[in-house]
This record gives structure tokens, C-alpha cells and sequence, in this order.
């Protein structure tokens, strides 16, 4: 039996680098039911629209064709079923996701060409379904899918070795997820329901090892960890860091956590294994509105992670919200207050929206307000709570100031400083952030010396050679230059990057057929990258 499992973003959001990506559930399941003995192929569409599906599904003629639906791309996920069942009667569709799962009966209801719709967590599920399938044994259209306690029994989605269609490898796979579920109860997100507020956690050991197989497979030197809240149990979160410098594995990495499970120690022990970079969840500085959305948080508890944050160092940047049912602009000029005082590196701005699933969106439809039907007349992506003219200026005022705070929020000279003083001098974290302010300065030879501390002291840290190569190509020493890429990509062979810049270096000096070799590795290992492709087009003129 040949499963596909797929996935195509919203046509207008084709070019939306995250939503554009394959969701991580179906990365998972790809994996798991090729561990169970499926034939898989997992098939990221969201270039090719529907026209690439159907010519695609009609070439490799699958038994079973399987979705992921959220609410921002229903629409064109909806209009792709409907059109597989028009020319293949016989293939069986099966749709899962967080928007299939709260509303699994009024799909049913409304698009009988979905034979099986899965909710919640899919990996056993579907592999009992297509076992149920494979045997001739009936099912049930609408399936509960069973909570999974041991994550470490899953295999890895980049462990995925069957086939594989629209997926660029080299970026899929540098989000992880490292747990499933928040105790949380915040009235905006789904995750309650969905979770049930429970959390389901994989051991530091075999978070440590995907990162290394990623790493060594694909080349992978910056990661984005995906938990709803990284931090939340500090033991782990330390063990895995010290997991990481013991290793003497230099990558960087970014994080999501909320701002009452965040601590200095914590901050201090990430960034000495990489981290950079850290979201929080603050969404608004009035703690009227923090109250309506449910957050469990106060502004002393934002202002103390976000001072923390700026103290190691590792860059800042905040979720808002705006257009809460009661909110005003006294609100909005709290959260304006909030940002000049917590000083983030930047920030996203977004209008508050109902979701199926969620708490507020459960209210307004006990209260008669809104109904499921709206999902189905409405191609929107959500819901806007509010779409009246002062959502819309309060919006364009918090992006504004975020703007303008940055001015003074980037680290510059005297952060370092602070910060060198704070982490202590075996922070080569520190060193790459303040060279690349340096970088971004032009000033160059501020920069070098930096990164010269990197590759000095630490000589296996691709990233120092990464940057001296940068910064002697800037100086037009392409001999130099040349050299740290080629350590680069001695250090870490399977990072399209290094031999992609190595080939720049190369082409400068006009050594063509070394160029050309480099050009051609870097393509082996990323045919995705229109960098790549350029250099070889100049190197084929």
C-alpha cells in the first residue's frame, strides 16, 4: 500500500518562508509509519498548488492520501480533496491537523470525499487505520487519536528515508520539537484543548542525538527550537545544554519560552551552548488585558525575563497581540510603555483571533456570536475579534515602536563589554554577536578580531572560520578567504554553505574548474538554494 503524506500551504502564502514548511505532526508521522514497514512518500506541495498535487498524485498513483489542515490553509486543502476524489474515486483520504480536529464532524458532514478524518496526535492512529486498511477491516470516519507519553519512542522526522517531494531538507529539519503539549491555559490558543494541558517531554539524550544526526546529515549549524515553552522544566533544559558544550558541537540556536520559566542560570548555561536568540510570549503590557487572555503572567514577571535576557546577552524579541474584546488605546499605550522599557531586539505584531478549539472562540459560539459555519463561508485564515479602525492603527503604533526601539534596544560596543564581563571569556557566543555587529558596521577589522578569538581558540567552531572567510572576502583576500571556507567545510562536510562560499572564493580568483567542483557539492546538498544555483549558471556561461 502506497501512503502519501502531504501538505500545501494557502496560495497567497506560498512565499511565507514558516508556513511554507511542512508542519512538524507530518514530518513525524512520515517517520513513524516508515518505522512501522509503510511505504511512504511525504510531499510538500506549497509551491506547486494544486495543478503539482494532482500531476504528482496521478504519476505515483497512491493508495491512501493523507493532509494536514489548519485553519490557514482549510481552504485550499479542502478544494485539493475535493479534486483527487473527482479523479481517483478509489484513493482513500484521510485529514488530520488542529482545524480537522475541532471540527471533524462538520467536515465530515460537509466533504464526504474525506474518508477518515484523525484527531489530536496521529502517529498510532494512522498506523492502525492503514493497518485496519491494508486487512479489509472497516473503521470509523471520525478516529481519536491516543496520547503519546514516551516520545523518545518515535523516531526522529529527519530520520525519514522513503521518498520525498518539495522538501528542502536543509531547512525542514532545523526546527525541532523537543515536547508536546503546556499546562497553560490561555484563552487565545488551542493548545488546551488539543493537549489537554498536559505536557509530554523527550529526554535531553535524545533531543542531543537528533541535533547530532541532523547535524552530521544534513549539515545543519543554526537550530529553532519549536516547543510552545522550551524552559519549562529547568533540569532538562540544563542537562541538554551541558550536553551540548561537552561535546564540543558549536551551533547556534533559537528558543520560545514564557517569561515565568526563564531564569538567569537558565539563560546563562544556553547561551554557552549556542543560544541566540529568544522568543517570549508577552502579547500585551496591561494586565487587564494579560488577565482576559488567561496568560498567568504579571509585567514585573516580562520585565525581569526580558533584563535577564539582555543581561547574558542572547538577542530579545517579543509576540504582541492587539484587539482584545475590552481593550483600549490607555491598553496599547501600556504595552508602547512595556517595549521602551524591556528594550526588545525586535517584534511581531499580531490581531487577536478566534480559533476552533480555542476558549474564546468556545464562548463566542455559547453566546451565539459565531458559529462552525463561518469556516466554511470564510477563506480568511482566522477570525479578527475585533476589525474595527482602532485595531488597525494600534497595530501600525506597536509595529512603529518596535521599529524605533531598536535603535536603541541592538547591542552595540558597550553590550558587549557588559556582556563579555557577565558570561566570562569562554562565551564564544559572545564573540560571534559582537563580531557581526562589527560586520554589519563595516567595520572590518573590529570584526576579524572577534572572530580570530573563535578559530584561535576554539578551531573546530565552523562558525569562526564562516565568518573570517566572510570578512577576508569583504577585504578582497580571496586567497584567505578561500582557505577558513575550506576548513568550514571540512569541519562540517555536509553544510551546503561552506563549499557554496568556497565556491564564490574560487570563482573570484578565477579558478573555474575548483569553483565548479564546489558549486556542484554545494548543489548536492541543497538543490533548493538560488544562490547555488547562480554560481553554477556563471560558472556554465
Amino acid at each position: 500500500m502506497k501512503v502519501l503524506l502531504a501538505y500545501l500551504c494557502d496560495y497567497d502564502d506560498r512565499d511565507d518562508y514558516y508556513l511554507s514548511l511542512l508542519p512538524y505532526g507530518i514530518t513525524s508521522m512520515a517517520a513513524w509509519l516508515e518505522k512501522k514497514g509503510f511505504d511512504i512518500t511525504l510531499a510538500n506541495f506549497s509551491r506547486e498548488g494544486h495543478r503539482g498535487a494532482l500531476a504528482y498524485i496521478e504519476k505515483e498513483k497512491p493508495h491512501v492520501v493523507g493532509l494536514s489542515i489548519f485553519s490557514f490553509n482549510r481552504t485550499e486543502s479542502l478544494k485539493l480533496i475535493k479534486k483527487i476524489k473527482e479523479r481517483h474515486h478509489n484513493i482513500k483520504i484521510i485529514a488530520g491537523g488542529p482545524h480537522a480536529t475541532f471540527l471533524a464532524r462538520e467536515i465530515i458532514d460537509r466533504y464526504p470525499q474525506i474518508d477518515h478524518i484523525i484527531q489530536g496526535e496521529a502517529e498510532h492512529a494512522i498506523a492502525g487505520l492503514l493497518d485496519d486498511m491494508e486487512n479489509g477491516r472497516s473503521a470509523e470516519k471520525i478516529i481519536s487519536g491516543q496520547r503519546i507519553t514516551d516520545l523518545d519512542s518515535l523516531p526522529y522526522p529527519s530520520a525519514f528515508a522513503g521518498r520525498s517531494m518539495g522538501i528542502n531538507h536543509n531547512e525542514q529539519y532545523k526546527f525541532i520539537v523537543t515536547s508536546r503539549g503546556c499546562p497553560s491555559n490561555c484563552t487565545f490558543c488551542s493548545s488546551p484543548s488539543f493537549w489537554s494541558r498536559r505536557t509530554a517531554f523527550r529526554s535531553p539524550e535524545n533531543i542531543f542525538n537528533e541535533i547530532v544526526h541532523i547535524h552530521r546529515k544534513y549539515g545543519v549549524i543554526y537550530f529553532s527550537i519549536r516547543d510552545d515553552n522550551f524552559t519549562m522544566k529547568k533540569d532538562r533544559v540544563m542537562k541538554l545544554t551541558r550536553m551540548i558544550r561537552e561535546s564540543g558541537l558549536y551551533i547556534m540556536w533559537n528558543c520560545q519560552a514564557r517569561v515565568d520559566t526563564i531564569d538567569e542560570d537558565m539563560l546563562r548555561e544556553m547561551k554557552l551552548a549556542g543560544l541566540e536568540h529568544i522568543q517570549y510570549g508577552v502579547e500585551s503590557g496591561s494586565e487587564s488585558v494579560l488577565a482576559r487572555y488567561n496568560k498567568d503572567i504579571s509585567i514585573d514577571d516580562i520585565v525581569n525575563a526580558a533584563g535577564a535576557t539582555r543581561k547574558a546577552g542572547v538577542y530579545l524579541s517579543i509576540y504582541l497581540m492587539t484587539g482584545m474584546l475590552g481593550e483600549t488605546g490607555a491598553d496599547v499605550k501600556k504595552t508602547i510603555q512595556l517595549i521602551k522599557k524591556i528594550l526588545p531586539g525586535d517584534g511581531i505584531v499580531s490581531p487577536v483571533a478566534y480559533y476552533p478549539g480555542t476558549a474564546m472562540y468556545e464562548e463566542m459560539k455559547a453566546k451565539g456570536l459565531v458559529s462552525d459555519d463561518i469556516w466554511f463561508k470564510s477563506h480568511e485564515s482566522g477570525i479578527f475579534v475585533r476589525n474595527d479602525p482602532a485595531v488597525h492603527e494600534w497595530m501600525n503604533r506597536l509595529l512603529n515602536e518596535l521599529g524605533k526601539i531598536r535603535r536603541h534596544s541592538w547591542y552595540r560596543e558597550k553590550d558587549f563589554r557588559e556582556h563579555r564581563s557577565y558570561m566570562g571569556e569562554d562565551c564564544w557566543v559572545t564573540d560571534m554577536l559582537e563580531g557581526d555587529f562589527y560586520l554589519h558596521e563595516e567595520k572590518l577589522s573590529e570584526a576579524e578580531q572577534c572572530y580570530a578569538r573563535v578559530t584561535e581558540k576554539y578551531p573546530r567552531n565552523v562558525w569562526g572560520h564562516l565568518r573570517m572567510g566572510k570578512v577576508h572576502f569583504f577585504k578582497e583576500e580571496f586567497t584567505v578567504s578561500e582557505k577558513y571556507f575550506r576548513t568550514a567545510a571540512e569541519i562540517v562536510p555536509a553544510y551546503y554553505g561552506a563549499w557554496l562560499k568556497q565556491a564564490e572564493a574560487l570563482l573570484v580568483q578565477g579558478k573555474r574548474g575548483e569553483a565548479r567542483s564546489a558549486a556542484e557539492r554545494a548543489f548536492s546538498l541543497n538543490r533548493y538554494d538560488a544562490r547555488i544555483r547562480n554560481v553554477k549558471n556563471l560558472l556554465h556561461h
